[in-house]
């Protein structure tokens, strides 16, 4: 499928705070599950004007169905090792039921850990 060959490996990244031993807390990020994402950069005007306006650049995204993510979720281009914030709601915007292309829709923006 001509889909196939804009793919990109990519790992969903989880959030993990303990106890520091000194006092306060520790954050570090864990490496999860594995996907594949099909992402082009959003060109339509509105995403334009914002990017102009100092706002990141908004990706729109593919991926199957079956891959666990949600609003706010970071996630890794393995290649490229950009991470990316999922900022829509995967599962508002989903192939219908009869179609043979079983993917989501979303958008994302480069992010920096916090």
């Amino acid at each position: 499928m001509l889909l196939d060959y804009y793919g990109r490996d990519c790992v969903i990244l989880n959030k993990t705070t303990q106890n520091s031993p000194e006092g306060g807390y520790i954050t570090s990020w864990n490496e999860c599950a594995h996907f594949t994402n099909y992402q082009a950069l959003d060109t339509s005007t509105e995403a334009q004007i914002a990017e102009k306006q100092g706002l990141a650049a908004l990706y729109n995204v593919l991926v199957e169905k079956s891959v666990p993510l949600v609003y706010g979720d970071y996630y890794r281009d393995v290649e490229t090792q950009t991470t990316y914030r999922v900022t829509s709601e995967p599962s508002e915007v989903q192939a219908p039921a009869g179609s043979t292309l079983n993917l989501k829709r979303y958008s994302a923006e480069k992010a920096v850990l916090p």
